[in-house]
């Protein structure tokens, strides 16, 4: 699996058509306050605002045009950042120039009359849609009168934040709004009741799974496809550099699975036993990052009764990051990320009702590899 992330895809330039497609608990999570769940409507495309759409071609395809994109590899050097999208590292710095220009009573408007540029400029810095140069935050930092002993943080993040994300040989294929979130989680929640989340699928599944959603995409973008999948298991869950597994709660992946998810074929008989054979790995496996709860048939869960589909609420270390909550739609560019509170704890609170009514962790799965012949 390390191989993967050590030798990314060749060089290539490829034609990715627009309409391709730890354990629960208030002691791990929080206790949710009360409050009227607000509704989640996203209002505008943006991928670095309170609401976010995430698509896989959302950084280079418009108006459903068709884009060839231009592929580079890490020998290439440095990138510009809107190749990877925006990650962690430039929404937390986006967000501490956005503090740092309200504690200095300054507004957007006021910050680009006195750097003489548009409003909008100053607006995507602190949006994460794009990097200011070194000299240039400099600048900001003494309008907002920053003291000098914070100056050298302040910079040092600046350079973290121009580094493309991890994911950029695959970026062609990323949906790279949930990936990076994904890769910078340190605990993630979900709810499958259709198909296994990306995270737990084997190549196989995931195979099977493309091939019925797209039956006619190009077999070298699926490829990439199952490359980045691999790469994003080994990141996130099985030990790499960052991600759930690094976790000091090592129950960093939580999924509430429904048991009919198990029993619907993807791929034929011989790819479902050996799925089936992979999850109870990792329930057997009591060092394992993943905590799997399957809830039984028939339960009437707050969840199934909301008819949400696919969710992920993920939580992080970084000051001024808050929890996300993720609805996966059919189509990438359907995929709405929130940051709003009440949204955020209302589907923790359904979560953590949901899985009372399932077995508890390390419960062996219901059906077996031998269940599908």
């Amino acid at each position: 699996m390390a191989s993967v992330l050590r030798s990314p895809p060749p060089s290539r330039s490829i034609s990715v058509p627009a309409r391709s497609v730890p354990d629960p608990g208030a002691a791990v999570w929080g206790v949710p306050r009360r409050g009227t769940p607000r509704s989640i409507v996203a209002t505008t495309p943006t991928l670095c605002n309170v609401t976010e759409f995430c698509s896989t071609v959302s950084w280079w395809a418009l108006n459903g045009e068709e884009k060839t994109l231009p592929t580079r590899g890490r020998e290439e050097g440095p990138v510009s950042q809107p190749r990877s999208g925006p990650t962690v590292a430039l929404r937390c710095f986006g967000a501490d120039l956005r503090r740092r220009r309200e504690a200095a009573g300054m507004t957007l408007q006021g910050v680009a009359e006195t750097i003489k540029k548009d409003r909008a400029t100053p607006a995507r810095w602190e949006n994460a849609e794009t990097v200011p140069n070194p000299r240039m935050v400099a600048v900001l930092l003494d309008l907002y009168s920053t003291p000098a002993a914070e100056r050298t943080e302040v910079l040092r993040a600046l350079e973290e934040a121009k580094k493309p994300g991890w994911w950029h040989p695959w970026r062609e294929v990323a949906e790279v709004g949930v990936i990076d979130l994904e890769s910078a989680a340190t605990g993630i929640r979900s709810y499958a009741p259709g198909v296994l989340p990306d995270l737990l699928q084997t190549t196989e599944y995931a195979e099977a799974l493309m091939s019925l959603r797209n039956p006619y995409e190009d077999p070298a973008v699926r490829r990439l496809r199952l490359e980045l999948l691999e790469a994003r298991k080994a990141h996130t869950i099985e030990g790499g550099p960052g991600g759930v597994a690094n976790n000091e709660n090592r129950a960093g992946l939580w999924v509430l699975l429904e048991q009919a998810t198990l029993r619907r074929r993807v791929g034929g008989p011989g790819v479902m036993a050996r799925q089936l054979d992979y999850l109870e790995a990792h329930i057997a496996d009591v060092g394992s990052s993943v905590a799997i709860q399957v809830i039984p048939p028939g339960v009437p869960h707050p969840l199934a009764i909301s008819l949400c589909g696919h969710l992920e609420i993920l939580r992080f270390k970084e000051f001024g990051m808050g929890e996300r909550l993720i609805q996966i739609g059919l189509h990438p560019a359907m995929t709405l990320i929130t940051d709003d509170s009440d949204a955020v704890e209302n589907y923790r609170m359904a979560m953590d009702v949901t899985s009372g009514y399932a077995p508890p962790r390390f419960t062996p799965l219901p059906l077996t590899s031998k269940d599908f012949g």
